[in-house]
């Protein structure tokens, strides 16, 4: 009789068996997860230390360096800096225009017409258009566009005088209340005349310019740079187009739909610089550092109008209350106080976002003084009564903007929202952004000024 040996196994090992498959099954889902979270805080600690990294070295960042003509310049302005770094859609044409404008720099001179004679042989006399500027638009366009800088005129009490020389041209500034039609000189073949076109007061008297340079012997061949109605109302100006006047071609302000690029031309509308609005230099944005309020709307709240749909709003929503900065009045005022404006240019610099609501008109002069502040504007896009174009904001669209369009201000509980979510990094380099564009947006109007004078006015007989 055969015998039956039994195995002997130990409980343990039964137990082993008996689970095997889903045993290892477990034990090699848990090590892959294992791995996983490894792997995934290894990239996300990568990722912090190349953001970090990346904002804390944007004033390291490569830099063209200027090359002045004197140490006056430089601390005039003329060495401003311009940063090499993603601003979005316009990069590529920013840094073509960067190395356009290399071989072609403005040059600030001192005009000496016995210096000039006894220059080298070889230099060749450039014409000089005088510009005579009337209207605030025209301190936009020299000082910000341009850079310029002037100094009180020797020959005509109670003016100011500058110049640029250009790459075909030497541009004579002339501004100030001594600049009237009987202290001017005569003598002067070519001329960019800057005028206020606002209101039917001012329109009078810039009719007082134009009607004098007709009485002229020879009246020297004109652009104008118009501050123009916010109705687009300027048709009174046809009376002084060539060939019946002297006006060749007209940069204007506001959508006017008889904008054409070749005799009108649109023009931006720039900073308040009739309330002395400030150049703000680089180092006051600081991209870099965090700022103080998510928004900030500052504003005349005119009746009836969505400013006062928008106030009400951030003064009930807990989070706008608490984080932006909310300053209006009920009357508008012309001019601001030093102490005011200071405190209007710290809100921005303070401040991610500027609430732009329209006025009389759509373009305003917060987006322009928000975007020299590294702020990003939040723009009501809508057009406003008048016969300006339905299509507000043509000139600053075309150039793509880092700006946030809406339609209505019920649209801003969610951008609000998002910006909540959004990292510092992210909101540094925007602000970065946004201040670079601007700078190339100036570029852009620079060289669109330089050409229309060169084409309009210097163009052969």
């Amino acid at each position: 009789m055969s015998v039956k040996r039994k195995s002997s196994l130990s409980p343990s090992v039964v137990s082993d068996i008996t689970r095997g498959p889903y045993y290892i099954l477990r034990r090699v889902l848990l090590g892959v997860c294992f791995i996983q979270v490894i792997i995934t805080g290894f990239l996300a600690v990568c990722i912090f230390n190349s953001a970090f990294s990346s904002v804390k070295g944007i004033k390291n960042l490569p830099r063209p360096e200027p090359k002045p003509h004197s140490t006056d310049e430089v601390k005039r302005g003329h060495g401003k800096k311009i940063i090499d770094f993603d601003i979005g859609e316009n990069q590529a044409a920013i840094v073509l225009t960067q190395k356009e404008i290399k071989p072609r720099p403005i040059i600030n001179v001192k005009w000496d017409d016995a210096a000039a004679q006894d220059g080298p042989a070889e230099s060749v006399a450039l014409p000089v258009v005088e510009m005579w500027g009337k209207a605030a638009v025209g301190t936009y366009l020299w000082h910000h566009i341009l850079e310029g800088q002037e100094a009180l005129d020797e020959l005509i009490p109670g003016a100011t005088v500058g110049e640029l020389k250009m790459p075909a041209f030497v541009l004579r500034y002339r501004s100030g209340p001594g600049i009237v039609p009987e202290t001017v000189s005569h003598d002067v073949s070519h001329l960019v005349l800057v005028i206020n076109g606002r209101s039917e007061e001012k329109v009078k008297d810039a009719k007082v310019w134009l009607e004098d340079l007709l009485t002229w012997e020879t009246a020297p061949v004109t652009v104008l740079v118009m501050l123009g109605n916010e109705k687009c109302e300027n048709e009174w100006v046809d009376r002084y187009l060539s060939p019946k006047g002297p006006v060749v071609s007209v940069l204007v302000t506001y959508d006017d739909p008889r904008v054409d690029l070749g005799v009108f031309h649109q023009w931006p509308l720039g900073v308040a610089t009739y309330r002395q609005f400030p150049m703000i230099e680089e180092d006051q944005i600081a991209p870099e550092s965090p700022r103080k309020y998510a928004c900030n709307l500052r504003a005349t709240l005119y009746p009836n109008s969505s400013r006062v749909d928008l106030h009400k709003f951030l003064k009930t929503d807990a989070f706008a209350s608490n984080n932006c900065f909310i300053s209006v009045r009920e009357n508008w005022l012309p001019n601001e106080t030093p102490d005011s404006m200071q405190d209007y240019v710290q809100s921005l610099l303070q401040s991610d976002l500027t609430l732009c609501p329209v006025g009389k008109n759509a373009e305003t002069y917060r987006v322009y003084e928000a975007l020299s502040a590294g702020s990003t504007p939040v723009i009501e896009d809508i057009s406003t009564k008048g016969n300006c174009d339905n299509n507000a904001w043509r000139l600053l669209k075309k150039h793509g903007p880092p700006v946030i369009w809406i339609k209505a201000w019920e649209q801003l509980p969610k951008i609000l929202s998002k910006e909540r979510r959004y990292s510092k990094q992210y909101k540094a380099l925007r602000r970065l952004r946004v201040s670079q564009w601007y700078e190339w947006f100036k570029l852009k109007m620079r060289d669109k000024f330089i050409s229309i004078i060169t084409s309009s006015l210097l163009r052969p007989a």
